[in-house]
């Protein structure tokens, strides 16, 4: 094990911690350490695995901070509800960042449409879109519902995925036309209730997880879960060359979404 600040190899088992974790001694630099130093779960006060288990709980099911913190609590483990939110807030988009190079490419066809969340006590708009297989192409939070709002969202968009659509599909609000006219003015634009039925349909999805919920105190939050929710969604679909849908992969006795998950946590803690 080489030292996570100096990178020598001249390193000495100096005993444990209080949770009873190797501790390591950097001979060159007087550094001590232990496997978890250098990765995201350092100084967290709890292992892993139930990190991981806590996030993957909330994202995936319509449950609460104190729901995740009951479950948990049968399980043996007292962890407070703002702690699981907090851990959410901070690895959510770690996973995510952490499973972009095994997405699959998305489709060429975007149908996108905007929903309603609230934040504090102010309505915010949720920009999404799916592509033509059902996968959740991208998700922006944002206080407005303009051009501007609808630009920013297409280059976050074209910007996380890296694929240029060919078509995309909208309702008939005003502040798409300017917008793809900036940023795809290429596609072809196709507008009205008919064509928006998919994308209304996968609202749903949100809108059920957000229903069991306080709803959001920030729009930092909101933007975290929002997206969270979107990626869990196509982790479980296949949408990632990760779990069972990974070629070689053991396809008996886990579901696809926790060997997708147990992958990008050993990811994390191989930082």
């Amino acid at each position: 094990m080489a030292c996570p600040r100096c990178a020598s190899d001249e390193v000495r088992k100096n005993g444990t911690d209080r949770r009873g974790a190797q501790v390591h001694e950097c001979r060159a630099c007087g550094r001590s350490f232990t496997a978890l130093t250098a990765t995201p779960f350092a100084h967290h006060g709890f292992p892993p695995e139930i990190i991981a288990l806590a996030v993957r709980w909330y994202l995936r099911y319509r449950l609460s901070y104190a729901d995740v913190a009951e479950l948990l609590a049968e399980r043996g483990v007292q962890v407070h509800r703002s702690t699981i939110y907090l851990w959410v807030q901070r690895f959510t988009p770690l996973y995510q960042e952490a499973a972009r190079p095994s997405r699959h490419a998305v489709g060429i066809s975007w149908h996108t449409d905007e929903t309603y969340v609230k934040v504090g006590r102010r309505w915010r708009y949720v920009y999404r879109a799916v592509d033509e297989q059902g996968q959740v192409v991208d998700v922006y939070v944002s206080e407005r519902r303009d051009a501007e709002a609808a630009a920013t969202f297409f280059r976050q968009a074209l910007q996380s995925t890296g694929c240029r659509p060919r078509v995309v599909t909208t309702d008939k609000a005003a502040a798409y036309p300017p917008a793809l006219a900036q940023v795809l003015p290429e596609v072809l634009h196709l507008a009205g209730k008919c064509e928006q039925q998919t994308i209304e349909r996968d609202h749903q999805h949100l809108k059920g997880r957000i229903r069991s919920m306080r709803n959001f105190k920030t729009d930092p939050t909101a933007q975290v879960v929002c997206a969270g929710h979107s990626f869990m969604r196509n982790l479980g679909q296949g949408c990632y060359r990760l779990g069972s849908a990974r070629e070689g992969a053991d396809t008996t006795g886990t579901p696809r979404l926790m060997q997708a998950w147990d992958q990008l946590t050993a990811q994390l803690l191989a930082v």
